[in-house]
């Protein structure tokens, strides 16, 4: 396995606010990985202890697809998906974690190399086929 660390990748750490009656209600963003601040010019401090639909309104352009994160949250839950950031032209796997202790991690992977390299091979299997 070849295993390479990114600049580029980073996390954020959510916990679910609940009403007295047991239901949730939104996110609060309680961590941020120290990367994250270089890569979206957005100081931390402005972010944490926000919730989640507040972050992903308050901020026109969705660099981290927190939109569409927000509208897939779902309790007890894990999911994967790509999606590519036109204004950090990057490439990223996003991993959703969310438990039933009411925690939702985000894990940002940079996949721009990988995603370079198979445009690449499929561009090549094209050229030797004709």
């Amino acid at each position: 396995m070849m295993e390479y660390s990114s600049q580029y990748d980073f996390f954020l750490e959510f916990k679910a606010l609940i009403d007295d009656k047991g239901n949730f209600i939104d996110y609060i963003l309680l961590c941020v990985s120290c990367d994250l601040q270089k890569i979206i010019n957005i100081k931390s401090e402005k972010i944490l202890g926000k919730k989640l639909s507040e972050i992903s309104l308050e901020y026109s352009s969705d660099i981290l697809g927190l939109k569409e994160i927000y509208y897939n949250a779902i309790p007890n839950t894990k999911r994967k998906f790509e999606k590519y950031s036109e204004e950090l032209g990057r490439w990223y796997s996003i991993t959703i974690f969310s438990n039933d202790n009411g925690y939702l991690l985000l894990f940002y992977n940079d996949i721009t190399r990988n995603k370079k390299a198979m445009g690449k091979l499929v561009k090549n299997k094209k050229k030797i086929s004709v």
